[in-house]
């Protein structure tokens, strides 16, 4: 398989491809076994930290949809369970605050309105990390840092492989998603200035694989490690990772965690207890487990509004 080297910002940001229904169908893709990461050490100050109602509960209550290898997705044998990076993350960022982080599978429309109405306490896998959120909408805490890939057909016939070659062609992206800003930035940059083609941008509702399969699309764009995923385990496809600072041109490849701005106590508490994981080196095991070790972020990148800068519970901060 080749590979290369390595908004409308408060609609739908993926973290990790929304597969088809055809395409996770299809995907097979080895579970982290619980027993393959370390047991934490509660610290009794930070179960402290939480919010009552939190510790009342005895439950973090995460929301995100299960069907974004390896991120976060649905176990195979049981579809309401969730596994994957995020929530082995959130076993071990319970273990250490003492509580359990349980999982609720919903679609992206769903998610940031149901962290504003308190239905959920956090969004935990499909939500990118951006200025405006940061500063406007929540506190967001990055959890993964990615850099973007195309999905091509196999032999990637037109020889996409960064925002040049992908001037004139057809990309498939979710309906309403940050990639919508993404690609017409590429265009403005690298198409339009060098005579080219703009790169057309085609919106679905979940089935950009499928087009990208049946020839509507030359390609789909999303996280490269969730790309390589789905190609390795289907035919007939090929993930082709863009050159990093072409990734990070338009994009801060940061999936975060959303916290309501008024519900500071949990932001703390989560950071401190991410941290740990991240020192201890559990984090790196649960990464490497998932085969997506390009995507740990580093220690520094672990604390509130990192792009924005913008204090935990305030918002439109100068």
């Amino acid at each position: 398989m080749k590979k290369t080297s390595r908004g409308r910002t408060n609609i739908r940001t993926p973290g990790y491809l929304a597969l088809s229904a055809l395409a996770f169908a299809t995907l097979q893709v080895t579970q982290v076994l619980a027993q393959d990461i370390p047991v934490q050490e509660m610290r009794q100050d930070l179960h402290d930290m939480l919010p009552d109602d939190v510790k009342t509960a005895g439950a973090i209550i995460a929301t995100g949809s299960f069907d974004n290898p390896p991120g976060l997705y649905a176990d195979v044998n049981d579809p309401s369970k969730a596994v994957g990076i995020a929530p082995s993350l959130g076993n071990a960022v319970g273990e250490v605050l003492g509580v359990k982080v349980e999982w609720r599978n919903t679609q992206w429309p769903g998610q940031l309105p149901g962290v504003d109405g308190g239905t959920f306490d956090v969004a935990w896998g499909q939500v990118s990390v951006t200025e405006q959120r940061e500063r406007e909408l929540y506190d967001l805490i990055p959890w993964s840092a990615q850099i973007l890939g195309f999905l091509v057909p196999e032999s990637n016939p037109e020889g996409i492989v960064d925002w040049t070659t992908a001037c004139g062609h057809s990309v498939a992206v979710t309906l309403g998603s940050i990639f919508v800003q993404t690609m017409n930035n590429a265009s403005d940059v690298y198409c339009t200035p060098a005579g080219l083609e703009r790169i057309t941008v085609l919106e679905y509702q979940g089935d950009e694989v499928t087009a990208v399969r049946s020839g509507q699309a030359d390609a789909t764009i999303d996280n490269f490690v969730a790309l390589d995923h789905l190609a390795a385990n289907m035919g007939g496809f090929e993930a082709v990772q863009l050159p990093e600072e072409q990734s990070r041109e338009f994009y801060s490849g940061l999936a975060g965690i959303a916290v309501k701005k008024d519900n500071v106590a949990l932001t703390q508490a989560l950071i401190e207890a991410l941290r740990i994981i991240h020192e201890n080196g559990t984090w790196q095991a649960i990464v490497e487990a998932n085969d997506a070790v390009s995507n740990l972020p580093s220690l520094d990148l672990i604390k509130a509004n990192v792009l924005s800068g913008t204090p935990m519970g305030e918002r439109n901060a100068p």
